[in-house]
C-alpha cells in the first residue's frame, strides 16, 4: 500500500480542473463478486474461482475519477501433467491484490456511463502442489486494466458490470468479471 501513496497526490491537482467539470462529482465505495479465470500454458493450467472486489473512488465531474479497491481472485484448481506417462497432480494457485487506477468515463444517457480503467496492482500469489508440502509464494507490480458500465438508479446507488484483466508475466491470461453495488456520495453542486 506505501506504492499507492504517491499516485494519491495526484489528488489536490483535480481540484484544480474547472467548475463546470467539478459539477457532478462524487466519492463512491462499493462491493463486487465474480468470476475470475487464471491461466498458465506452459503447465497446461487453467481453471477459474469466485471472486470479490471491493473499492473505492473520487470521481471529478462526468469523465475522471481516481480508484483503489481490493480484489480478491479466488483459490483457482487443476490437475496438471508433470512428465507423460506420470499420474498427474493437483496444483492450485490462491491471489489478491491492491489497486489504484484511473478511470475514464463516457455518459451514455443519464443513468448509463461506460468507462475504462488503467492502473496499477500490487499482487500477491500462493501457488500449491498436492504432494508437496510447501507452497511457493511470488509477489508483484503489474499493469491492470478493466472495461465496463455503470448503471446509475435512483439515489445514490450504482450497479457496475466490468471486466479486469492483469498484465503478469508468469501467467498468460488472469482476468476478473465482478457485478458490484455501489453507494455514491455527491459534492460540489
Amino acid at each position: 500500500m506505501t506504492r499507492l501513496f504517491p499516485a494519491l497526490l495526484v489528488l489536490p491537482f483535480l481540484s484544480l480542473l474547472p467548475q463546470t467539470l467539478r459539477a457532478e462529482s462524487e466519492v463512491y465505495g462499493g462491493f463486487g463478486i465474480g468470476y475470475s479465470t487464471f491461466r498458465i500454458d506452459a503447465l497446461d493450467f487453467e481453471a477459474a474461482s469466485f471472486a470479490t472486489r471491493e473499492f473505492l473512488g473520487l470521481r471529478y465531474g462526468d469523465y475522471v475519477g481516481l480508484e483503489v479497491g481490493y480484489i480478491d481472485f479466488g483459490t483457482v484448481k487443476d490437475r496438471i501433467g508433470v512428465q507423460p506417462g506420470q499420474p498427474s497432480i493437483n496444483y492450485e494457485v490462491k491471489s489478491s491484490g491492491y489497486d489504484l487506477s484511473l478511470v475514464g468515463r463516457y455518459p451514455i444517457n443519464e443513468e448509463l456511463a461506460a468507462f475504462g480503467k488503467l492502473g496499477m496492482i500490487q499482487w500477491d500469489s500462493e501457488a500449491t502442489l498436492e504432494s508437496f508440502p510447501l507452497s511457493s509464494k511470488e509477489d508483484g507490480t503489474d499493469l491492470i486494466w478493466g472495461l465496463g458500465l455503470d448503471f446509475r438508479g435512483s439515489g445514490r446507488f450504482h450497479v457496475r458490470v466490468e471486466a479486469e484483466f492483469v498484465d503478469i508475466e508468469f501467467a498468460n491470461s488472469w482476468w476478473v468479471l465482478t457485478t458490484s453495488l455501489i453507494y455514491g456520495i455527491p459534492f460540489a453542486r
